[in-house]
């Protein structure tokens, strides 16, 4: 699975060294890189996406979710940082916060697969899904042979 981000098909020179270090698995020194180009260009929201991911990665989720929801703001059309807000916010348990901002990105990205299973997945969590799996009565027994 690729570590990239992309804006339409538009790939950033400014971001290739950051690119290669994050595919090495070099962490530290690609944020340490990417902190820098975010200095340089606090504004680029693809930059800012990279840090939340390098966050993310070292499950650094509050931190994470600060990245990707500025870089969110800062392009809106740029749901793969939506996508991950709302997964951070999941593993922050805030899943009210987390349901709101996936059915916000599934208004950009309707057909994603992995944005779809986590709406569900946040929707039982909240109860505004269709909760019938709930009702299901799952009897076990167990043997005393």
């Amino acid at each position: 699975m690729p570590l990239t981000f992309y804006i339409g098909t538009e790939r950033w020179a400014l971001t290739q060294e950051i690119e290669q270090l994050m595919s090495s698995g070099n962490w530290d020194a690609a944020q340490a890189a990417c902190q820098k180009a975010i200095d340089d260009h606090p504004g680029n929201a693809k930059l800012v996406a990279y840090m939340g991911l390098m966050l993310f990665r070292k499950n650094q989720y509050e931190a994470a979710s600060e990245y990707f929801r500025k870089a969110f703001v800062l392009e809106p059309k740029f749901w793969e940082a939506g996508l991950k807000l709302a997964q951070c916010l999941d593993r922050l348990m805030r899943y009210d916060e987390a349901l709101k901002v996936a059915y916000e990105v599934r208004g950009i990205k309707q057909n994603d697969a992995t944005l779809s299973v986590l709406i569900s997945g946040l929707e039982r969590q909240v109860g505004t899904g269709n909760a019938d799996w709930e009702k299901r009565s799952h009897n076990i027994y167990l043997s005393d042979k």
